[in-house]
């Protein structure tokens, strides 16, 4: 899975990404953690990959991990962001 590319414009600011979809007109921030995964987006991964990353990045436990990155995953689903 990896994000769209097609419409949409992303830059990292103070650590945040901000996303603007140009086909919906919505205009999106993260947080630390969507910044890392989003960035991991920008190519094809999978759900293992996002997990490991979060749980070497920030020490978090494996299910804490998988809660955001699934939480995340939605939100970026639900804007029709992510290509799976």
């Amino acid at each position: 899975m990896k994000v769209r590319s097609e419409d949409v414009m992303w830059r990292e600011v103070a650590g945040e990404v901000v996303i603007l979809d140009l086909k919906t007109s919505t205009y999106l921030s993260t947080n630390a953690t969507g910044t890392c995964l989003w960035k991991l987006l920008q190519e094809d991964c999978n759900l293992k990959d996002l997990q490991a990353s979060v749980v070497e990045t920030y020490g978090v436990d494996i299910e804490t991990a998988t809660k955001d990155v699934k939480a995340f995953l939605e939100m970026l689903r639900s804007n029709e962001l992510l290509i799976e």
